[in-house]
């Protein structure tokens, strides 16, 4: 009997409660997973717990968590982004590495490491895998399942699901529009259009669900810089490329033009002047934020214009 797919569309969050499940029930699977991320001498330590959808406030949200205690008995934690052929969003290796950072700071555990799971293609052709401290396949990890699978039925159901999303990856990325997003996103750009045209925002199409960063690049702030309205965050960043190591110079140098306005941080490997502004909720619908909207625009509007006497160095 031919084999046929029995699932229309494996979803990210598909394969995390399928990792997840695994992590809790299975100690063999969790020695072998930790083996892979942080090599072979983790040594046999004590599973403390993992989580699903971790979110930080303003740093956003790991996939997967797990906290054990390794073989020296230091609490330690593997932050997880898992992707089957999502394009990456912005600085979000960066952001994985932060959370990790706060983690130490609050308490949690005492050291960390990010990994991104995906398919072997993506990790291969997405520059953004190569920032993170680990990548693991679904090739490797079906192949753990594997291993037990046809006598297994279990693990024959979860090499299949991941058949299944590697074959997705395959077949390529083909996002889902969400509708209020989509008409969030239009009546953003309208506003930009009639009340703050000299950000010049392209228009958009269908919008997935996950889309929460309109960026502005009018001509005026050259190939390295692009205005980002953060809308979650409440934020807006003017954002130059390659100068995350030089932000605290950055601020110095350019107090005069800050003011006070305007902070420096650094956004991954970029250097942003960043403003605090309100924030957004791009599920929601633009006239009831009206005034969060224009406050975010007006911000973007000052960046366009400060962004001229900023020297990066």
């Amino acid at each position: 009997m031919q084999q046929v797919r029995f699932i229309e569309c494996v979803a990210e969050r598909d394969v995390d409660l399928l990792i997840l499940e695994e992590l809790h029930v299975s100690a063999s699977f969790r020695s072998w997973l930790l083996a892979e991320v942080f090599g072979p001498d983790v040594g046999a330590g004590q599973f403390l717990g993992a989580w699903h959808s971790v979110s930080h406030v303003t740093l956003g949200e790991s996939d997967l968590v797990i906290v054990f205690k390794d073989g020296q008995a230091i609490t330690t934690a593997l932050l997880i982004e898992n992707k089957i052929d999502a394009p990456p969003e912005p600085e979000q290796a960066a952001r994985y590495r932060l959370r990790g950072k706060v983690g130490i700071n609050e308490g949690k555990w005492k050291a960390f490491r990010t990994c991104i799971i995906a398919p072997q293609k993506y990790l291969a052709g997405t520059a953004n895998a190569s920032e993170y401290d680990a990548r693991l396949s679904y090739e490797s990890i079906r192949g753990w399942f594997g291993q037990s699978a046809p006598a297994d039925h279990r693990s024959a159901y979860k090499a299949r699901m991941l058949d299944e999303a590697i074959e997705q990856n395959r077949r390529g990325y083909s996002p889902t529009p969400h509708p209020g997003v989509t008409q969030f996103w239009l009546d953003y750009w309208h506003l930009v259009n009639a009340e703050f045209p000299q950000l010049r925002m392209k228009k958009p199409g269908q919008v997935p669900a996950g889309s929460d960063w309109p960026e502005f690049r009018n001509p005026e702030l050259g190939p390295s810089r692009v205005i980002v309205h953060k809308l979650a965050s409440g934020v807006v960043d003017l954002q130059i490329a390659s100068a995350g190591d030089n932000a605290e110079e950055i601020a110095v140098r350019n107090q005069d033009v800050l003011q006070g306005a305007f902070e420096v941080v650094r956004a991954g490997k970029s250097a942003a002047v960043r403003a605090t502004v309100p924030k957004v909720d791009r599920f929601g619908d633009l006239p009831s934020q009206l005034e969060a909207v224009r406050a975010g625009l007006s911000a973007a509007s000052r960046l366009l214009t400060v962004s001229a006497r900023v020297n990066a160095g």
